[in-house]
């Protein structure tokens, strides 16, 4: 990373925190306060070795000697006591900005995320995701207490170097011309610690994605006994972390010694070059010990400056990765002055819609097609055909690429993205459901609902009579992603969710899917019921829940090729009556696979 992107990067890590500049300030202040007491250690060692010396004080001037040391050791004492309780408000008032602004970002990122468009998060792995919002912000914002470290040990080193200066100006020069080795190899070891630590976060980027993946995956995993490939897959990755993570460490490891090395040579010269002008007599010991206390308390901070460059780097790599995510364009805006739909009647138009996630590749190609309010439309196909893409543009998850969906004549790219996602309802086929109580998950679809308006949608979905059967009722806690209910019970929440908001317009995608027959039944039923005067779009994987739709679409390659009633379709022996006829005889084929011979 050059210069000009590192101070790029950190400025932007530094705009999360001049909100609160006040809090920033008064840690400067209090460093100064800090630093000037520390600088006071140099003054009592000097005081201290002079009277030891007898060079600085005159026992004829009638002073008690011990009773000098005595008072400049009590003074000393309690300008420490001052340093620690500088230091002390001095690092809170830092962590306290510094926390602020970490709170600030990740609110800023996680709601960033809310904003993209769901084609970021069909190509972006969720594991990737996770460490950029969490791991990443983590290690980009340390700059700030490595920042406000930073600040505190430059005001010591100048400090240290002015004094040094006025007390032996040609002493410092040699200081001087000694520090640009330093310099030279600290920058270099900076440049490559960034280096390391870019190629770092994404190695680690990598092993959190998988770890996702697997833990998401498990059923799948223990079902196909996958576990032995899945430990060696882990293990390649995390060889992979454990090798850029050593290559850090090397550059970080060697960093010191040879810095300590070059400055090990710079204190000898500096050394040497005292001691000759102290037996020359052009200064006096006191003096030279109050010097070179000066220049040993310079040696820390010099350190940790030096290693500030390859911290600095490590966060600006961090922070870029994270800010990629917050340069991504958000979701499908609203433009000036949006239409806020007043209640629907459901019509539903595309026309000429083309859309592609790669242009190379068609998803949907010249979609014309009108809904009418209150129908119900199947749309069948074969995998890869279309289908999810069509209905998802009616909530407007994606846009065309050209042509324009409509709802009651309202182009969907001047409406007000919450006025028309409020009025639709959504059941998909794996219904996922929040931490939380039944009683939560119903009312995340409209959260100002009464209990008689939750209690009305739960007989609707026919899920009231298994919900007052569990241990809490409605207050019964349904586990991570709803994992203590069955596939049934979560399906039907999902649509007691979905109906509560009183959608004019029901999604429902492959809702059946993967459901046991009794709760296929219970809910075919809720669906017939909650069908009733809305518009449906309806995603079948199995057609025989689609017979009695008002319309049934058949997509193929990203076109209608196909409309009309399941009579109609059934009677032109085309893709939707081979489609019919091939599940017809798959229960058929399955019961002479399984038939016992005699």
């Amino acid at each position: 990373m050059s210069i000009r992107q590192l101070a790029q990067v950190l400025w932007r890590l530094l705009s999360y925190i001049r909100p609160y500049w006040k809090i920033v300030l008064g840690a400067l202040l209090l460093t100064v306060v800090v630093t000037a007491a520390r600088l006071s250690q140099a003054k009592f060692v000097g005081l201290i070795m002079g009277m030891m010396s007898q060079e600085s004080f005159n026992y004829s001037d009638g002073q008690d000697p011990f009773m000098r040391l005595n008072l400049i050791c009590l003074a000393f004492l309690a300008v420490m006591a001052v340093m620690g309780a500088s230091t002390y408000f001095q690092r809170y008032t830092i962590d306290l900005g510094g926390q602020q602004a970490v709170r600030d970002f990740r609110d800023q990122v996680f709601t960033h995320l809310q904003r993209l468009p769901m084609a970021f998060f069909d190509r972006m792995r969720l594991g990737e995701i996770h460490s950029r919002a969490s791991n990443d912000i983590l290690l980009s914002t340390s700059v700030y207490m490595a920042l406000s470290d930073f600040v505190k040990n430059l005001l010591v080193v100048v400090a240290c170097l002015s004094w040094m200066f006025y007390r032996d100006w040609q002493m410092t020069l040699v200081v001087l011309l000694i520090s640009p080795l330093v310099g030279t190899a600290v920058a270099n070891f900076g440049r490559r610690m960034g280096q390391r630590s870019e190629k770092l976060q994404a190695r680690l980027a990598d092993l959190s994605a998988l770890l996702y993946e697997n833990i998401s995956t498990i059923k799948v995993v223990k079902a196909y006994t996958r576990e032995d490939f899945e430990v060696r897959r882990f293990a390649c990755r995390n060889e992979d972390n454990f090798a850029a993570q050593m290559k850090l460490v090397q550059v970080s490891a060697i960093q010191s010694p040879v810095v300590e090395l070059l400055g090990a040579f710079g204190i000898v010269a500096i050394v040497w070059f005292g001691a000759t002008r102290v037996m020359q007599g052009q200064v006096t010991f006191a003096q030279m010990t109050e010097y070179w206390t000066l220049m040993v308390m310079t040696s820390h901070p010099i350190s940790a400056l030096s290693g500030f460059y390859g911290t600095a780097n490590s966060a600006a790599a961090a922070g870029r990765r994270v800010f990629e995510l917050m340069d991504m364009t958000p979701e499908v805006a609203e433009p000036e002055g949006a239409l806020e739909l007043p209640r629907l009647q459901g019509a539903i138009d595309f026309e000429s819609v083309h859309f592609h996630y790669d242009p190379e590749k068609p998803v949907l190609r010249g979609i014309n097609l009108s809904i009418r309010p209150g129908e119900v439309v199947a749309v069948v196909g074969a995998n890869g055909a279309g289908k999810t893409t069509l209905v998802n543009m009616v909530p407007r998850f994606y846009d065309p690429v050209s042509g324009s969906v409509k709802v009651d004549g309202h182009d969907l790219k001047q409406v007000k993205l919450r006025s028309l996602r409020t009025q639709i309802g959504t059941v998909i086929q794996e219904s996922v459901l929040f931490g939380g109580t039944i009683d939560d998950n119903i009312r995340c679809g409209s959260p100002t609902a009464t209990d008689e308006e939750v209690l009305r949608a739960s007989k609707l979905a026919n899920a009231h009579e298994f919900i007052v059967r569990m241990p809490d009722g409605y207050q019964t806690e349904v586990g991570e992603r709803g994992l203590r209910l069955s596939g049934g019970q979560r399906q039907r929440i999902a649509i007691a969710r979905a109906l509560l908001r009183d959608p004019r317009i029901l999604i429902l995608d492959e809702y059946t899917s993967g459901i046991d027959a009794e709760s296929e039944n219970l809910i075919a039923d809720a669906i017939a019921r909650a069908m009733e005067g809305r518009t449906c779009l309806v995603i079948a994987h199995r057609l025989n829940t689609i017979r009695h739709a008002d319309r049934i679409l058949v997509l193929d390659a990203g076109q209608i090729v196909e409309e009309g009633r399941h009579d109609q379709l059934m009677a032109r022996h085309g893709i939707y009556s081979r489609l019919y006829e091939a599940q017809l005889r798959e229960p058929l084929r399955t019961s002479a696979e399984t038939e016992v011979p005699e």
